[in-house]
Protein backbone atom coordinates (compact mmCIF):
# COMPACT_ATOMS: atom_id res chain seq x y z
CA UNK A 1 0.00 0.00 0.00
CA UNK A 2 1.00 3.37 -0.68
CA UNK A 3 0.47 7.31 -0.37
CA UNK A 4 0.93 9.59 -2.46
CA UNK A 5 2.45 6.96 -4.34
CA UNK A 6 5.70 6.15 -1.88
CA UNK A 7 5.82 3.27 0.23
CA UNK A 8 6.30 4.05 3.59
CA UNK A 9 7.53 1.49 6.96
CA UNK A 10 7.25 2.62 10.46
CA UNK A 11 9.42 1.99 13.14
CA UNK A 12 8.00 1.82 16.52
CA UNK A 13 8.87 0.63 20.15
CA UNK A 14 8.12 -2.72 21.37
CA UNK A 15 4.90 -1.85 23.40
CA UNK A 16 3.52 -0.20 20.63
CA UNK A 17 3.06 3.22 19.26
CA UNK A 18 0.73 5.72 21.22
CA UNK A 19 -2.26 5.19 20.16
CA UNK A 20 -2.87 8.59 17.80
CA UNK A 21 0.65 8.14 16.51
CA UNK A 22 -0.49 4.46 15.18
CA UNK A 23 -3.58 6.07 14.01
CA UNK A 24 -1.20 9.03 12.07
CA UNK A 25 0.89 6.21 10.68
CA UNK A 26 -2.22 3.62 9.35
CA UNK A 27 -3.14 6.88 7.59
CA UNK A 28 -0.20 6.76 5.57
CA UNK A 29 -1.03 3.08 4.99
CA UNK A 30 2.45 2.49 6.27
CA UNK A 31 3.97 -1.04 6.91
CA UNK A 32 4.19 -1.43 10.71
CA UNK A 33 7.50 -2.33 11.83
CA UNK A 34 8.88 -2.98 15.73
CA UNK A 35 12.53 -1.14 15.70
CA UNK A 36 13.70 -3.74 17.89
CA UNK A 37 12.17 -6.93 15.51
CA UNK A 38 15.17 -9.30 15.14
CA UNK A 39 17.50 -8.63 18.45
CA UNK A 40 15.06 -7.64 21.80
CA UNK A 41 16.28 -4.65 23.57
CA UNK A 42 13.45 -2.20 23.48
CA UNK A 43 11.59 -3.84 26.50
CA UNK A 44 13.59 -4.04 29.44
CA UNK A 45 17.04 -3.38 31.41
CA UNK A 46 20.21 -4.56 29.03
CA UNK A 47 23.98 -3.99 29.44
CA UNK A 48 24.92 -0.71 26.96
CA UNK A 49 27.46 -3.43 25.23
CA UNK A 50 24.50 -5.90 24.51
CA UNK A 51 22.17 -2.62 23.38
CA UNK A 52 24.85 -1.39 21.04
CA UNK A 53 24.97 -4.72 19.84
CA UNK A 54 21.57 -5.14 19.69
CA UNK A 55 20.98 -1.60 17.48
CA UNK A 56 23.77 -3.26 14.99
CA UNK A 57 22.28 -6.22 14.44
CA UNK A 58 18.57 -4.98 14.10
CA UNK A 59 20.24 -2.73 11.37
CA UNK A 60 21.74 -5.50 9.08
CA UNK A 61 18.92 -7.75 9.74
CA UNK A 62 16.10 -5.59 8.49
CA UNK A 63 14.73 -7.16 5.90
CA UNK A 64 14.32 -6.26 1.96
CA UNK A 65 15.26 -2.33 3.32
CA UNK A 66 15.05 -0.97 -0.01
CA UNK A 67 11.54 -1.68 -0.65
CA UNK A 68 10.32 1.52 1.06
CA UNK A 69 11.16 5.29 -0.24
CA UNK A 70 10.45 6.51 3.48
CA UNK A 71 11.08 5.12 7.08
CA UNK A 72 9.17 7.03 9.83
CA UNK A 73 10.42 6.41 12.81
CA UNK A 74 9.26 7.09 16.43
CA UNK A 75 11.89 8.45 18.49
CA UNK A 76 15.82 8.98 17.49
CA UNK A 77 16.69 5.42 17.36
CA UNK A 78 20.22 4.33 16.08
CA UNK A 79 19.11 1.53 13.89
CA UNK A 80 17.65 3.42 11.13
CA UNK A 81 20.34 5.72 10.62
CA UNK A 82 22.86 2.76 10.15
CA UNK A 83 20.90 1.58 7.60
CA UNK A 84 21.02 4.76 6.09
CA UNK A 85 24.82 4.83 5.93
CA UNK A 86 24.93 0.99 4.64
CA UNK A 87 21.87 -0.25 3.21
CA UNK A 88 19.46 2.18 1.70
CA UNK A 89 19.81 4.34 -1.23
CA UNK A 90 20.41 7.87 -0.96
CA UNK A 91 16.61 8.70 -2.51
CA UNK A 92 15.18 6.70 0.51
CA UNK A 93 14.76 9.37 3.66
CA UNK A 94 14.09 8.66 7.07
CA UNK A 95 11.74 11.06 9.02
CA UNK A 96 12.25 11.23 13.29
CA UNK A 97 8.63 11.72 14.94
CA UNK A 98 9.77 13.65 18.12
CA UNK A 99 6.04 13.25 20.72
CA UNK A 100 8.37 12.37 23.60
CA UNK A 101 10.53 14.54 26.17
CA UNK A 102 13.51 14.69 24.00
CA UNK A 103 14.01 18.10 22.78
CA UNK A 104 12.99 19.67 26.65
CA UNK A 105 15.61 17.08 28.28
CA UNK A 106 18.36 18.54 25.44
CA UNK A 107 17.46 21.83 26.14
CA UNK A 108 18.04 21.69 29.76
CA UNK A 109 21.33 19.81 29.90
CA UNK A 110 19.11 16.97 31.46
CA UNK A 111 21.44 14.51 29.56
CA UNK A 112 25.31 13.28 30.45
CA UNK A 113 27.64 15.25 27.82
CA UNK A 114 28.00 11.99 25.58
CA UNK A 115 24.45 11.39 25.39
CA UNK A 116 23.67 15.24 24.47
CA UNK A 117 26.20 15.26 21.85
CA UNK A 118 25.51 11.31 20.39
CA UNK A 119 21.40 12.90 19.93
CA UNK A 120 22.37 15.76 18.26
CA UNK A 121 24.58 14.02 15.83
CA UNK A 122 21.63 11.17 15.62
CA UNK A 123 19.42 13.86 15.12
CA UNK A 124 20.84 15.70 12.59
CA UNK A 125 21.77 12.80 10.72
CA UNK A 126 17.94 12.16 10.14
CA UNK A 127 16.44 13.71 7.03
CA UNK A 128 13.32 15.21 8.05
CA UNK A 129 12.02 15.57 11.44
CA UNK A 130 8.57 15.87 12.97
CA UNK A 131 8.10 17.99 16.30
CA UNK A 132 4.83 17.07 17.65
CA UNK A 133 3.25 20.58 18.73
CA UNK A 134 5.39 24.34 18.58
CA UNK A 135 6.94 23.58 21.61
CA UNK A 136 9.15 21.14 20.30
CA UNK A 137 9.75 22.93 17.05
CA UNK A 138 10.86 25.92 18.87
CA UNK A 139 13.25 23.77 20.91
CA UNK A 140 14.51 22.19 17.87
CA UNK A 141 16.15 25.38 16.81
CA UNK A 142 17.20 26.32 20.41
CA UNK A 143 19.01 23.22 20.23
CA UNK A 144 20.61 23.76 17.08
CA UNK A 145 19.71 20.97 14.96
CA UNK A 146 19.80 21.84 11.40
CA UNK A 147 17.32 19.08 10.24
CA UNK A 148 14.56 20.42 8.25
CA UNK A 149 11.21 20.43 10.73
CA UNK A 150 7.56 20.75 10.54
CA UNK A 151 5.22 20.34 13.23
CA UNK A 152 2.59 18.19 13.97
CA UNK A 153 -0.05 17.77 15.71
CA UNK A 154 -2.37 15.15 18.21
CA UNK A 155 -5.86 14.95 18.86
CA UNK A 156 -8.59 13.23 21.20
CA UNK A 157 -9.36 10.22 19.21
CA UNK A 158 -12.98 10.96 17.55
CA UNK A 159 -14.69 7.70 19.62
CA UNK A 160 -13.26 9.26 23.10
CA UNK A 161 -14.17 13.22 22.43
CA UNK A 162 -17.85 12.44 21.89
CA UNK A 163 -18.02 10.34 25.31
CA UNK A 164 -16.07 13.19 26.87
CA UNK A 165 -18.18 16.14 25.87
CA UNK A 166 -20.87 14.45 27.19
CA UNK A 167 -19.57 14.65 30.75
CA UNK A 168 -20.05 17.80 33.11
CA UNK A 169 -17.79 18.23 35.59
CA UNK A 170 -18.05 18.94 39.44
CA UNK A 171 -17.19 22.56 39.38
CA UNK A 172 -18.58 23.07 42.91
CA UNK A 173 -15.82 21.28 43.72
CA UNK A 174 -11.74 22.06 45.12
CA UNK A 175 -10.22 19.17 43.43
CA UNK A 176 -7.37 19.13 40.79
CA UNK A 177 -6.73 15.99 38.68
CA UNK A 178 -3.94 14.48 37.16
CA UNK A 179 -3.55 11.63 34.60
CA UNK A 180 0.15 10.69 33.78
CA UNK A 181 2.15 7.20 35.18
CA UNK A 182 5.53 7.03 36.33
CA UNK A 183 5.50 4.30 37.65
CA UNK A 184 9.22 6.20 39.45
CA UNK A 185 12.75 7.07 38.09
CA UNK A 186 13.19 10.12 35.41
CA UNK A 187 9.32 9.97 34.79
CA UNK A 188 8.46 11.16 37.98
CA UNK A 189 10.59 14.34 36.98
CA UNK A 190 9.56 14.13 33.71
CA UNK A 191 5.58 14.13 34.23
CA UNK A 192 6.23 17.16 37.32
CA UNK A 193 4.79 14.68 39.80
CA UNK A 194 6.91 16.20 42.77
CA UNK A 195 6.04 19.74 41.55
CA UNK A 196 2.40 18.89 41.46
CA UNK A 197 2.36 17.55 45.01
CA UNK A 198 4.70 20.25 46.47
CA UNK A 199 2.49 23.23 45.01
CA UNK A 200 0.03 21.38 46.35
CA UNK A 201 0.76 20.66 49.62
CA UNK A 202 1.66 24.19 49.94
CA UNK A 203 -1.27 25.44 48.45
CA UNK A 204 -3.43 23.10 51.35
CA UNK A 205 -1.98 25.24 53.91
CA UNK A 206 -3.70 27.76 52.94
CA UNK A 207 -7.01 25.96 51.75
CA UNK A 208 -7.28 22.85 53.55
CA UNK A 209 -11.09 22.12 50.96
CA UNK A 210 -8.50 21.33 47.93
CA UNK A 211 -8.40 17.72 46.62
CA UNK A 212 -6.07 16.27 44.28
CA UNK A 213 -6.17 12.87 42.38
CA UNK A 214 -3.59 11.18 40.76
CA UNK A 215 -4.54 8.72 38.51
CA UNK A 216 -2.09 6.18 36.71
CA UNK A 217 0.69 4.04 38.03
CA UNK A 218 3.44 5.05 40.44
CA UNK A 219 4.90 3.08 42.72
CA UNK A 220 4.37 2.86 46.36
CA UNK A 221 7.38 3.37 47.30
CA UNK A 222 7.40 6.70 44.95
CA UNK A 223 4.04 7.82 46.70
CA UNK A 224 5.47 7.65 50.49
CA UNK A 225 8.76 9.08 49.71
CA UNK A 226 6.92 12.39 47.53
CA UNK A 227 4.65 12.30 50.37
CA UNK A 228 7.29 11.82 53.41
CA UNK A 229 7.29 15.36 54.96
CA UNK A 230 3.52 16.29 54.42
CA UNK A 231 0.97 16.38 56.80
CA UNK A 232 -1.91 13.94 58.27
CA UNK A 233 -4.21 16.26 56.58
CA UNK A 234 -2.42 17.26 53.16
CA UNK A 235 -1.75 13.28 52.82
CA UNK A 236 -5.69 12.64 53.48
CA UNK A 237 -6.37 15.47 50.78
CA UNK A 238 -4.32 13.41 48.37
CA UNK A 239 -5.44 10.29 46.42
CA UNK A 240 -3.65 8.00 44.22
CA UNK A 241 -6.06 5.88 42.61
CA UNK A 242 -3.46 3.91 39.97
CA UNK A 243 -4.11 2.45 36.50
CA UNK A 244 -8.12 2.66 36.46
CA UNK A 245 -10.80 1.94 33.19
CA UNK A 246 -12.74 4.37 35.44
CA UNK A 247 -10.96 7.89 34.51
CA UNK A 248 -14.14 9.53 33.18
CA UNK A 249 -15.96 9.07 36.88
CA UNK A 250 -12.54 11.18 38.18
CA UNK A 251 -12.67 13.55 35.35
CA UNK A 252 -16.27 14.09 36.06
CA UNK A 253 -15.46 14.09 40.06
CA UNK A 254 -12.94 16.89 39.66
CA UNK A 255 -13.03 21.19 38.52
CA UNK A 256 -9.38 21.37 37.42
CA UNK A 257 -6.87 19.73 35.40
CA UNK A 258 -3.08 19.71 36.82
CA UNK A 259 -0.70 18.95 34.40
CA UNK A 260 3.10 20.66 35.26
CA UNK A 261 5.64 18.95 33.42
CA UNK A 262 9.40 19.44 31.97
CA UNK A 263 8.91 18.80 28.44
CA UNK A 264 5.66 16.81 27.80
CA UNK A 265 5.63 17.51 24.20
CA UNK A 266 1.90 17.85 22.89
CA UNK A 267 -0.15 15.29 25.77
CA UNK A 268 -3.27 14.80 24.63
CA UNK A 269 -4.72 14.57 28.11
CA UNK A 270 -4.53 17.76 28.93
CA UNK A 271 -6.84 18.17 25.36
CA UNK A 272 -9.32 15.65 26.67
CA UNK A 273 -9.90 16.91 30.25
CA UNK A 274 -10.99 20.14 28.21
CA UNK A 275 -13.02 18.17 26.28
CA UNK A 276 -14.67 17.01 29.62
CA UNK A 277 -15.29 20.74 30.60
CA UNK A 278 -12.07 21.04 33.61
CA UNK A 279 -10.24 24.03 34.23
CA UNK A 280 -6.29 23.11 32.91
CA UNK A 281 -3.20 24.58 34.70
CA UNK A 282 -0.38 23.07 32.75
CA UNK A 283 3.43 24.53 32.75
CA UNK A 284 5.27 26.65 30.12
CA UNK A 285 7.17 23.13 29.34
CA UNK A 286 3.97 21.59 28.56
CA UNK A 287 3.18 21.55 24.66
CA UNK A 288 -0.16 21.70 25.35
CA UNK A 289 0.02 25.04 26.57
CA UNK A 290 -0.41 26.37 22.97
CA UNK A 291 -4.04 25.41 23.36
CA UNK A 292 -4.50 26.38 27.06
CA UNK A 293 -3.62 30.02 25.74
CA UNK A 294 -6.48 29.74 23.78
CA UNK A 295 -8.51 29.30 26.83
CA UNK A 296 -6.54 32.32 29.45
CA UNK A 297 -3.09 32.70 29.46
CA UNK A 298 -3.16 32.69 33.20
CA UNK A 299 -3.71 28.91 33.01
CA UNK A 300 0.25 28.43 32.26
CA UNK A 301 2.63 28.70 34.85
CA UNK A 302 6.43 28.33 34.87
CA UNK A 303 8.25 25.24 36.79
CA UNK A 304 8.12 27.39 40.48
CA UNK A 305 6.51 25.79 43.35
CA UNK A 306 5.24 29.26 44.65
CA UNK A 307 4.06 29.97 41.43
CA UNK A 308 1.68 27.29 41.06
CA UNK A 309 0.69 26.99 44.43
CA UNK A 310 -0.48 30.57 44.24
CA UNK A 311 -2.39 29.38 41.16
CA UNK A 312 -4.38 26.52 42.75
CA UNK A 313 -5.22 28.92 45.33
CA UNK A 314 -6.61 31.26 42.67
CA UNK A 315 -8.38 28.78 41.10
CA UNK A 316 -9.81 27.34 44.44
CA UNK A 317 -10.88 30.80 45.09
CA UNK A 318 -12.87 31.60 41.56
CA UNK A 319 -16.32 32.02 41.43
CA UNK A 320 -18.86 28.77 39.81
CA UNK A 321 -19.65 32.15 37.34
CA UNK A 322 -16.09 32.22 36.52
CA UNK A 323 -15.62 28.30 36.28
CA UNK A 324 -18.56 27.50 34.37
CA UNK A 325 -17.89 30.26 31.45
CA UNK A 326 -14.18 29.18 31.58
CA UNK A 327 -15.21 25.14 31.21
CA UNK A 328 -17.85 26.23 28.55
CA UNK A 329 -14.96 27.88 26.65
CA UNK A 330 -12.59 24.99 27.27
CA UNK A 331 -15.25 22.39 25.82
CA UNK A 332 -15.66 24.43 22.57
CA UNK A 333 -11.91 24.62 21.87
CA UNK A 334 -11.07 21.26 22.48
CA UNK A 335 -13.20 20.56 19.73
CA UNK A 336 -10.95 21.85 17.09
CA UNK A 337 -8.52 19.60 18.35
CA UNK A 338 -9.85 16.19 17.47
CA UNK A 339 -8.36 12.88 15.57
CA UNK A 340 -10.12 14.09 11.74
CA UNK A 341 -7.58 17.40 12.40
CA UNK A 342 -4.91 15.36 13.61
CA UNK A 343 -4.60 13.38 10.54
CA UNK A 344 -5.87 15.99 8.16
CA UNK A 345 -2.64 18.18 8.99
CA UNK A 346 -0.40 14.71 9.22
CA UNK A 347 -1.29 14.04 5.73
CA UNK A 348 -0.33 17.43 4.61
CA UNK A 349 2.65 17.46 6.22
CA UNK A 350 3.75 14.65 4.93
CA UNK A 351 2.68 15.35 1.67
CA UNK A 352 4.94 18.36 2.13
CA UNK A 353 8.04 16.15 2.72
CA UNK A 354 6.89 13.49 -0.16
CA UNK A 355 6.98 16.78 -2.90
CA UNK A 356 10.10 18.66 -0.95
CA UNK A 357 11.83 15.24 -1.51
CA UNK A 358 11.17 14.83 -5.02
CA UNK A 359 12.17 18.13 -5.95
CA UNK A 360 15.23 17.64 -3.92
CA UNK A 361 16.50 14.13 -5.88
Amino acid sequence: MEFEGKKIAYLHGRLGPHIMHGRLAKSLNATFHIIDEYKKWNDGVYSKVYIIYAWIYNAFAFKKPRLYDFYLVSGPHFSPILMKIFRLKKSQKLIVHLGDETMYFLYSKWYGKLMQKTLKILLNKYDYLLCEGQMAADLAKLNGITTPSFTTYLGVPNERHEVLLKLTPSLENNTFITISSGPSGWRTYYKGLDLMINAFSQAFKTDSSIKFTIVGKWDKYLQEKLMKNLSKECKSAISFVGHTKEIDKYLAEASFYFHTARGDAFPTVVLEAMAAGLIPIVSEWTGSKEVVQKLRDDLIVNLDVNEISSKLLMLSASTMTARKEISIKAKKISNKYTEDFALRHYQKVIKQIIDQSTTSN
